[in-house]
């Protein structure tokens, strides 16, 4: 089955908006409340007309898996994914992974670097990331403060 990255559109609205508020996805995000749809859809049709920011969906032949996201700063690019839920488990983070290192050569060739922060307690995205190559760089330590 032929795998590949697609540009996200218009049309992948509520597919992200479901994979958003999945919760397994919500727990291992750094914001756990669900997203309103109507925030959702605003952030989203802001992204499609950001050229700093790329969408993509992740496709086994006619099947969308999951999406991908970097932010650009600079030289560099954030990247944010999540798998599908009936897809976890399966290898496709870390293909995907792979496939968004080629799609950034060819849609952002001024990006040289590729960075991700990832949740404590979600092994599964570390080591799609640790096994695409990617070095844990520091650990960040937070404390709320309580009124």
């Amino acid at each position: 089955m032929d795998e590949y990255l697609r540009e996200a559109s218009e049309r992948d609205l509520d597919l992200l908006y479901g994979w958003a508020n999945d919760p397994e996805v919500r727990r291992n995000s750094f914001s756990t409340a669900q997203i309103p749809y109507q925030e959702h859809q605003e952030w989203f049709l802001g992204l499609l007309l950001d050229s700093t920011r790329k969408q993509y969906i992740y496709m086994a032949g006619r099947i969308p898996v999951g999406q991908i996201r970097v932010a650009v700063q600079g030289d560099g690019a954030e990247v944010s994914y999540s798998i599908g839920k009936e897809w976890r488990g399966q290898g496709y983070g870390k293909r995907m992974l792979a496939a968004l290192q080629q799609q950034m050569r060819k849609d952002m060739p001024k990006v040289h670097r590729l960075t991700a922060k990832v949740k404590e307690g979600n092994p599964g995205s570390e080591q799609a990331f640790v096994s695409s190559g990617y070095q844990k760089a520091y650990s960040l330590y937070e404390l709320e403060l309580k009124e």
